[in-house]
């Protein structure tokens, strides 16, 4: 990304990645990093590709970062407490990343769909917005990648 796109990028991203309760996500794994490095990924390529689709790339970008806002280890937690398929992670950590991003952060309804739906297929409705299946889409890019270490850059 050019140095006026990452400008750019961290001007609508820095209340969200310096504040205190989002830093605490860098403690925790995900994949094979930690969630913190996860959603920057996601977030990153998702404002790369609305902005080149000429698309709501501001709430690509913090819908992005926003989308696994879980400060809890989904290893334990997530999975060991739950009994029911449906109650696991993977179904259920959308609405815990929504329900701390409302808590901290302002939303409009694109960051609120690229939150709520970015599990889609798992979750049983598809994303509403353009911006909420890139993020969708790139968050399943990233965690393949991530798994296999394909060349994304650490």
């Amino acid at each position: 990304m050019s140095r006026p796109d990452m400008e750019e990028y961290h001007k609508i991203t820095q209340d969200l990645l310096t504040h205190h309760v989002f830093l605490k996500l860098k403690a925790l794994r995900h994949h094979k990093l930690d969630i913190y490095h996860h959603v920057c990924r996601v977030s990153v390529l998702s404002y790369k590709l609305a902005k080149r689709l000429n698309l709501d790339y501001i709430s690509a970008a913090r819908g992005g970062l926003l989308h696994d806002f879980f400060t809890y280890d989904w290893r334990k937690e997530g999975q060991v407490k739950k009994k029911k398929i449906f109650e696991k992670h993977g179904f259920t950590h959308s609405k815990e990343a929504l329900i701390n991003s409302k808590k901290y952060f302002t939303l409009n309804p694109i960051e609120e769909d690229i939150i709520i739906k970015h599990m889609f297929p798992l979750t049983p409705i598809p994303p509403r917005y353009l911006e909420s299946w890139i993020v969708t889409l790139v968050d399943k890019y990233v965690t393949v990648s991530e798994y296999f270490d394909f060349s994304l850059k650490k």
